[in-house]
């Protein structure tokens, strides 16, 4: 499987054309990856962590498994996680060979005709991989005769650690947000937690002041339970159209690393590898274990196609920018 890069005196960007995942986001500073990855990139086949993948049709979690298509149809999607539709179902971008064309010495594009007739209308997108000193910046374009589902993001894992020890000691940092809840089938309710009124059942889950991840772990309490002990969540920002405005910061437990991201999307599901089956090696060949990484999936408020009323597009464009410290 081929690997491509992007370099410069700062940082180094592997990435392969399935699923446009990304393998390696190097600090080279610290001689750091900063991404989980696969040990044999074979695995990026499957990818049952979906590691580095560019994740679509629509991200996270669609439930009842349907919506209403711009001729007022109803569309049945297929449900590849008990009786929910997860991150585009079977069938998803994270699982299609893109077409690879380096632009120049910086960046790079990556195109794919996503024609799913039986689930979405079709869509051609466009992403460009882009290195700028320490920022790696992803965008990502889509264009419709017709408007459709749109809603991507992609699903790195991170950890800062050198030794790749757990993201418990990791310190990390959202822009100002509410917590969207779930029920026990991980279904985002329309129910929503203000951080400020201050109900302590809520409490370790908030991050809009910098705190240390492990405190959202093993609380006991039914969110936690639901949420195995760990974080998978929606942040939904108070301030979603200030693209120059930090929505992460993440640290690593000796505070060489860091990683600051910017995004003009919404909400940010943030999820710390808290179930783990498949016994698949990463990095040095050790096999992946609980809170292993930590993603920050970018994108529209998760289930938004039971919640919003704008929720086709024959025209999408997001990014997400990650600052390498």
């Amino acid at each position: 499987m081929k690997t491509y890069q992007i370099e410069n005196d700062a940082v180094r960007i592997e990435f392969i054309a399935r699923g446009g995942c990304l393998t390696k986001m190097i600090n080279k500073k610290t001689n750091t990856n900063y991404l989980v990855h696969y040990a044999d990139l074979d695995e990026y086949q499957a990818n049952p962590y979906f590691l580095g993948a560019t994740i679509g049709r629509n991200a996270g979690r669609t439930s009842p498994p349907f919506y209403t298509n711009f001729a007022g149809e109803k569309v049945e999607l297929d449900c590849n996680e008990g009786d929910l539709h997860l991150h585009g179902g079977q069938n998803g971008l994270q699982f299609q060979e893109w077409q690879v064309r380096k632009l120049n010495d910086s960046s790079y594009e990556l195109c794919l005709v996503d024609d799913a007739e039986s689930l979405y209308e079709k869509m051609a997108f466009r992403l460009v991989y882009r290195l700028e000193n320490n920022r790696f910046r992803i965008e990502m374009y889509g264009t419709a005769e017709v408007p459709t589902i749109c809603n991507l993001t992609n699903h790195a894992f991170f950890n800062l650690n050198q030794d790749k020890a757990t993201i418990e000691s990791h310190q990390l940092k959202t822009a100002d947000a509410r917590l969207q809840l779930i029920d026990e089938a991980f279904v985002p309710t329309e129910e929503y937690i203000d951080f400020r009124v201050g109900d302590p059942e809520y409490a370790p889950f908030n991050f809009n002041s910098r705190a240390q991840v492990g405190k959202a772990f093993e609380l006991g309490t039914e969110l936690s339970e639901i949420c195995a002990d760990g974080i998978d969540l929606a942040y939904c920002f108070e301030e979603p159209n200030n693209p120059e405005v930090a929505k992460i910061e993440l640290t690593g437990e000796a505070e060489t690393n860091k990683l600051v991201i910017r995004s003009n999307q919404e909400a940010c599901v943030i999820y710390t590898a808290n179930k783990v089956a498949a016994r698949v090696p990463i990095n040095d060949g050790k096999h992946m274990t609980k809170y292993q990484g930590i993603t920050f999936e970018m994108q529209r408020m998760p289930n938004y196609v039971h919640e919003a009323t704008d929720y086709l597009t024959d025209d999408y464009y997001a990014f997400t920018e990650y600052e390498i410290l």
